[in-house]
């Protein structure tokens, strides 16, 4: 583990950062690398992105929100997920930049080689990995909190890393699952514990699939709500779609009864690249780099690159899309070009 993580327990580290400069974390989401026989080309290109994008932010973290490697047959041509993360972290670990990520929904597929809890075990070796599977007592694989502090202990921000899980009983099939009740318990026992310290502690939270608010404000925008302010990007997937959970998830409720967290970053809709500010929490889709798993994806540019998070010494942070090209769409169907709330 980085040599400036300090694992508190299960579900809780401290990095310390520096006191007087800025953070910057790289969030990259939906990386989709097969490592087979198939996926060669693609892989390759999605490594030279990831490779541009460290080397033009110069991060001091990097936070992957899912579905990182793609252990489907078809198109990679392997199902040996174990291989595949070992070497994204033999690549990752070559920076010598401390990196976390969450689980998608195609990180494990059937018919992998490792379970979701193999890969937690691996992802604890890598050396500049910070990881844990969290309490065994919690829903999903990889529930915990980094938090940010200077070298005489003090709070800065906390950052919330949470599974979003992947499907119900019945697999793809039984459509997407969601963030569970114990696990937003969890997380707002955490964060009112750590607002004891940091009065005005604004906490970040990283999980893969969308919330089912990101769409509702989308759908407020768009019908002129001004309580939902456009911060960037659009929505790139057929008809508007938001890849939600049919399941009710209490998180951004609580969200906005806590007042603690104020930024949450997704991926999973590889398309969708909009930031939208609802009820003062700021709602972010990271911007991917799949090659892959999209039929015709490697034609689509506007959507592709990663979102760059920067936090003061003070805890307030700002959000910037980083996109491979020069273009980032700010298209959104039937609004006009160029508006602002």
């Amino acid at each position: 583990m980085y040599k400036n993580v300090h694992a508190n327990n299960e579900e809780s580290f401290d990095l310390i950062i520096s006191p007087n400069q800025d953070f910057k974390i790289l969030q990259l989401t939906d990386l989709h690398l097969g490592f087979g026989p198939l996926s060669k080309n693609s892989d390759k290109q999605v490594l030279d992105a990831v490779d541009a994008l460290i080397r033009k932010s110069s991060p001091d973290l990097l936070v992957l929100t899912g579905d990182i490697i793609y252990p489907f047959l078809p198109k990679s041509g392997t199902l040996n997920n174990i291989k595949q993360m070992k070497k994204l972290m033999k690549f990752l670990d070559g920076y010598k930049t401390p990196y976390t990520m969450v689980f998608g929904n195609h990180d494990l597929e059937i018919g992998s080689k490792g379970s979701r809890e193999d890969l937690a075990e691996l992802l604890k070796t890598g050396v500049y990995c910070i990881f844990s599977e969290g309490r065994d007592d919690i829903y999903g694989i990889g529930n915990f909190i980094i938090n940010l502090r200077k070298p005489n202990d003090e709070l800065v921000s906390s950052l919330v890393l949470m599974d979003s899980n992947m499907y119900g009983k019945g697999w793809f099939f039984s459509g997407f699952d969601c963030i569970h009740k114990d696990q937003i318990d969890w997380c707002m026992t955490s964060l009112v514990k750590l607002k004891n310290e940091k009065e005005d502690l604004k906490a970040l939270t990283f999980f893969h699939m969308p919330l089912l608010e990101y769409k509702i404000a989308y759908e407020k925008m768009k019908l002129g709500d001004k309580s939902v302010v456009y911060n960037f990007g659009s929505i790139g997937e057929t008809n508007d779609y938001f890849g939600v959970s049919k399941n009710k998830c209490e998180l951004f409720d609580r969200a906005v009864e806590t007042g603690i967290i104020k930024g949450m970053f997704c991926g999973h809709d590889h398309l969708n690249t909009i930031s939208l500010t609802y009820k003062d929490i700021m709602l972010v889709y990271g911007m991917s780099l799949d090659f892959l798993a999209y039929k015709g994806i490697k034609k689509c540019y506007t959507q592709r690159g990663g979102t760059v998070i920067t936090i003061s010494p003070t805890g307030e942070f700002d959000v910037t899309p980083l996109p491979l090209g020069t273009v980032v769409s700010n298209f959104v169907r039937g609004i006009s070009n160029g508006f602002k709330n």
